[in-house]
């Protein structure tokens, strides 16, 4: 493990989403010192001394009055994978911040105009913190990298992937959307998490808003047959008429196992979701590795399980 002279201090929102998984680690390999939010943190305040300190998100509204110096003084980068709405309130208590690195979503690009207000109103939600976290930075001369991943996988924390996989395992069958030839570029949470450290090192600090994509284009369907693959499962894929299947999941939505399904979901199925990166691969050496599950990629390594809270 490496550690810089000036070690530099990372606040990490989000840590323990999937992204979380793996950017505890690498940044911990690299020599930096993170303060990890999660509502699971106790309120006490983290050891100075430790490489790894786990904070609640309330300490940032301690920090808002200059009674929390953990916060308030000493923190120079923000990487979010959380809410939106914490970033720009960590941008606004961290006096001291250099850069922000930002996952954000291509939701933004590819439920533009979702004939489901639900999605309309989330990507509302999001543009907006967005904006105000630009204008913050702006004014703060604050570096600000957007990355705006696509399907991500690798840990079993998804709501994409993982409940294809999910499903397979329980049913050893699977209904798609007649052919299911919409594009998608499925990304491993460990690639994000290694070019969010790429962000960190970078000098000059990047300043983009960016898809993040895996290293495959794929058609839906041929990314659910690499499922069934990583599962030692048969391919057992029924293509069901899109309008069909669009009707059943508007019902089965409404029970409690299916909380999150929706209609447009199902219609996407046949629609390309494909966005060009480029600029980050190039800026970054940004090399992201082809869709290839395997079992382990539905569960969290082990290797972090070590920097997990207890439930």
């Amino acid at each position: 493990m490496k550690e810089p002279a000036n070690q530099q201090t990372v606040l990490l929102t989000g840590a323990t989403s999937q992204l979380g998984v793996f950017l505890i680690p690498r940044l911990l390999t690299e020599g930096f010192r993170v303060l990890a939010l999660s509502r699971k943190a106790s309120g006490r305040p983290p050891d100075p001394g430790a490489s790894l300190g786990w904070i609640h998100p309330d300490t940032l509204d301690m920090g808002a009055d200059n009674s929390s110096s953990t916060i308030s003084r000493g923190v120079d980068i923000l990487v979010s994978c959380g809410p939106v709405e914490l970033a720009v309130k960590a941008v606004k208590v961290c006096s001291d911040l250099e850069r922000v690195v930002i996952f954000s979503t291509s939701s933004v690009f590819s439920k533009a105009g979702s004939a489901d207000p639900v999605e309309n109103d989330q990507i509302a939600d999001i543009l907006g913190g967005e904006a105000e976290l630009s204008a913050c930075c702006g004014e703060a001369g604050l570096a600000l990298l957007y990355l705006r991943p696509t399907l991500i996988y690798g840990c079993g924390l998804d709501r994409n992937i993982s409940r294809l996989a999910a499903w397979i395992r329980r049913h050893g069958w699977l209904p798609l959307a007649g052919q299911a030839t919409g594009l998608r570029q499925p990304v491993h949470a460990d690639d994000l998490a290694e070019v969010a450290v790429r962000a960190l090192l970078a000098d000059p600090p990047l300043t983009l808003d960016s898809p993040a994509c895996g290293g495959s284009t794929i058609s839906y369907q041929h990314m659910a047959e690499l499922i069934f693959d990583s599962l030692n499962k048969p391919r057992r894929i029924i293509g069901v008429p899109p309008g069909v299947l669009t009707a059943l999941t508007g019902l089965v939505a409404k029970l409690p196992a299916f909380h999150g399904l929706n209609r447009e979901m199902v219609r996407r199925q046949n629609t390309d979701l494909v966005f060009d990166d480029s600029p980050l691969r190039e800026a970054l050496d940004y090399n992201p590795r082809p869709f290839q599950p395997a079992s382990e990629d539905y569960e969290i390594p082990s290797c972090a399980m070590n920097y997990r809270l207890p439930d």
